[in-house]
């Protein structure tokens, strides 16, 4: 079902969320047979972002103004959860275009150029820390330094970097998030890695290059640019990035465990065990197997659920977590990676060696999972240990759980 809008005197059809998760569900078999290809090519094949335009999927959160569906963190949440289905490394960059796109309708509408989405990367520099250095001229900033981890770049026009702006002698440097063209940076080549390879997640570098005053966004913890117009439908705009990691970042790792269930369902339907031990489905221990791998799936689901709930409601209020909320948050994440993990190594461990052919979705899914549970906003080191001091009281919890 489509419903017809009118917003700032745009009309747009506007299809139900429904509908937009029956496109997302279409698409999983079609990403499971590019994903050796994507792999090869260490990012997202063109095939597969203009089906993700045709479908609809990238405009989910762009303002109805824009020409978007204006829809919220419940909507982008779950999409990432079904393409992750089909392939992590789509789900990863398609949720990293379509938040980075509300940077760019929140303060670089420009770009847009009558479009619901502008393509774009971004990098912090390390472990979102300013990189690079941006010295103030007329008209502008001439911008040097390097910014890595830039997912999504080998599939965008443009790149957000965050940088520390030059001041006067006396006066402390201050950040600054500014955006490029992808044609002027120059590309690193060091996405060569053994998980989540299509995902083409380059550094790019800049050197004494000209970026004009009219290419600055409001980076993180920075106080916004340009407030959201009232009369729009803007669900995502001046909400916390960090609280929308919480969600998708995990989503993929939700995916990945669910579609790994699936299949051992299947396979234990159809699979011959070596050396005459007959089906696999008359073996009790594959029934055990497949039952502990469904609550491991469905622990880390349940999981990832009540966090999308908890965000959503922050998002659709328009609030800040409270330190207690940032800290649960905070941690959900990674102990839903390490579940969807423990899931998947079940499947694995009885499914036979043949899964590990490079044709298999589960041996990519354990490789991926296994790289994502590593990514520094998922790690449990960097989660729990400032989560609970925070919960304690014995640390200010600031910096730990970014409250942003």
């Amino acid at each position: 079902m489509t419903s017809t809008l009118t917003t700032s005197g745009r009309t747009a059809e506007r299809p139900s969320a429904e509908e937009l998760f029956a496109r997302a569900e279409a698409l999983v078999p079609v990403l499971r047979k590019r994903a050796r290809a994507a792999e090869d090519l260490r990012r997202i094949p063109d095939e597969t972002i203009s089906d993700l335009h045709a479908a609809g999927l990238l405009y989910v959160v762009s303002p109805q103004s824009e020409g978007g569906h204006g829809y919220g963190m419940r909507e982008l949440g779950t999409i990432t959860r079904i393409l992750a289905k089909g392939c992590a490394s789509t789900a990863w960059v398609y949720s990293f275009l379509v938040v980075h796109n509300v940077s760019i309708t929140q303060d670089l509408r420009h770009l847009l150029q009558g479009r619901p989405l502008a393509t774009a990367a971004l990098s912090a520099g390390f472990q979102a820390t300013p990189s690079g250095t941006a010295v103030p001229v007329e008209g502008g900033w001439r911008v040097t330094g390097k910014w890595p981890f830039a997912s999504g770049i080998m599939n965008a026009d443009h790149v957000l970097l965050i940088t520390l702006e030059e001041r006067p002698e006396g006066e402390d440097p201050v950040v600054l998030g500014l955006c490029a063209d992808v044609a002027d940076v120059a590309l690193i080549d060091i996405w060569h890695m053994a998980g989540m390879k299509a995902t083409g997640s380059n550094t790019f570098a800049l050197e004494d290059h000209f970026i004009p005053a009219d290419r600055q966004w409001t980076a993180f913890g920075q106080e916004r640019l340009n407030p959201a117009d009232p009369d729009d439908v803007r669900p995502l705009e001046g909400f916390s990035i960090i609280r929308m990691f919480d969600v998708l970042l995990a989503a993929v790792a939700v995916g990945c465990a669910e579609a790994a269930v699936e299949d051992m369902h299947q396979r234990i339907q159809t699979r011959i065990v070596g050396f005459g031990l007959g089906p696999q489905r008359d073996h009790p221990e594959a029934w055990g197997r497949y039952g502990q791998a469904v609550t491991e799936a469905r622990m880390a689901r349940t999981l990832w659920d009540e966090t999308l709930r908890v965000v959503s409601e922050l998002s659709d209020r328009g609030e800040t977590a409270n330190v207690e909320t940032a800290a649960t948050l905070r941690m959900a994440s990674p102990r839903i990676c390490q579940v969807a993990r423990d899931a998947i190594e079940i499947v694995v461990e009885g499914s036979g060696s043949s899964v590990f052919h490079l044709d298999n979705p589960l041996q990519r899914q354990q490789r991926d999972v296994n790289f994502l549970k590593n990514h520094s906003y998922l790690h449990p080191d960097g989660a729990f240990v400032p989560a609970g001091a925070a919960l304690l009281g014995v640390a200010d919890p600031v910096d730990g759980l970014l409250l942003i």
